[in-house]
């Protein structure tokens, strides 16, 4: 009995001193990537979302996943900005993913990006993406001002030098994953859907406007249909 004790606190411990070093990293790099020169394409190596899914128990259990219609989702969507006091945004993008659904939604008076969501296929609950969403948005992520305007905005990166950019990273980590030949602007970076050579949808991932920080969407899972609005 006493070794039993013994273990669960010892398990304990590492437990704690693991989560105190991932939010460490986090913090760390969040304030590292904003000193990096431009242009670099330097993927990340920890994601806050690696927090995020320890958090949600994605860890310790395989999700009990379910299915959904891109209406349901849609519904769910738009409910969810009504309820958070939203004003001007509208979906313009959903993908299914085997993990989740990704929504994408920008600002009907400008065309810029506001906020990517996901719908979990576990539970059908619908959140802020972790990631750029969180890391990167100056205007609706963490630390974001709702009064940014556009004209402001000023990201050193322009749409087609985040496409390269992205082409850069691609042929580092994959032999058979391109980026589309349009990115989606949002405030502080672009995000761009990755294809395979035959033009059938990949995944994502997102360029920093600013310094070029490559961040690939991981969490996705395989691409399986994709609807715009």
């Amino acid at each position: 009995m006493k070794n039993i004790k013994k273990f669960l606190i010892i398990s304990i411990i590492f437990f704690v001193i693991g989560v105190v070093g991932l939010i460490a990293d986090c913090l760390i790099f969040n304030g590292f990537y904003q000193r990096i020169g431009y242009g670099t394409s330097r993927g990340y190596i920890f994601e806050p979302e690696d927090m995020m899914n320890m958090m949600r128990g994605n860890w310790f259990k395989e999700p009990d996943l379910k299915s959904y219609t891109f209406d349901e989702v849609k519904k769910a969507s738009e409910k969810y900005l009504s309820d958070s006091g939203l004003k001007d945004i509208k979906i313009k993008e959903i993908m299914e993913f085997s993990n989740n659904f990704y929504i994408e939604t920008v600002e009907e008076s400008t065309g810029v990006g506001a906020i990517e969501l996901l719908l979990d296929k576990g539970d059908g609950s619908i959140f802020p993406e972790f990631g750029p969403n969180m890391m990167w948005n100056l205007k609706y992520g963490m630390h974001g001002r709702l009064n940014l305007d556009k004209s402001k905005l000023n990201m050193k990166i322009s749409e087609e030098e985040a496409i390269n950019i992205a082409n850069n990273y691609l042929t580092k980590i994959s032999q058979n994953e391109v980026a589309d030949n349009e990115a989606q602007e949002f405030y502080g970076y672009y995000t761009i859907d990755t294809v395979n050579k035959d033009g059938t949808g990949v995944g994502m991932l997102s360029v920093n406007g600013f310094n070029g920080q490559v961040w690939y969407h991981k969490w996705h899972g395989t691409f399986i249909e994709k609807r715009e609005y």
